[in-house]
């Protein structure tokens, strides 16, 4: 399967009014996707254990899937157009400020 790392203007050019929503229906290659995407997109971070606690709508056109690291403000965003049903691409977003780093003990 073939993924799409998204650039930092890609992903916010996607981002129009987030809403949280709890009604989300995935694509149904979403998982397949997410295996799918190349070891050296999550960096240090580990989302392999799946934890999806936030989907935001921004409007009609996108959602924004977080799949959870194994640190507070790191996820891998899959992020999936609705006009289409298909997944657009994906995102390491890491809300921590800058210079934020990385625990001891994290996996290189």
């Amino acid at each position: 399967m073939q993924t799409k790392t998204l650039t930092i203007e890609e992903f916010k050019a996607t981002r129009r009014a987030p809403k949280r929503v709890e009604d989300s229906k995935p694509p149904e290659n979403f998982w397949e996707y997410v295996s799918a995407i190349p070891p050296e997109d999550f960096g240090v971070f580990d989302c392999r254990a799946g934890e999806v606690t936030h989907v935001y709508r921004m409007g009609d056109e996108y959602e924004h899937v977080l799949i959870n690291s194994q640190f507070q403000g790191v996820a891998m965003v899959v992020v999936v157009d609705l006009t289409t049903a298909h997944i657009y691409g994906h995102y390491l977003l890491d809300l921590n400020p800058p210079g934020t780093e990385v625990p001891t003990g994290a996996p290189n």
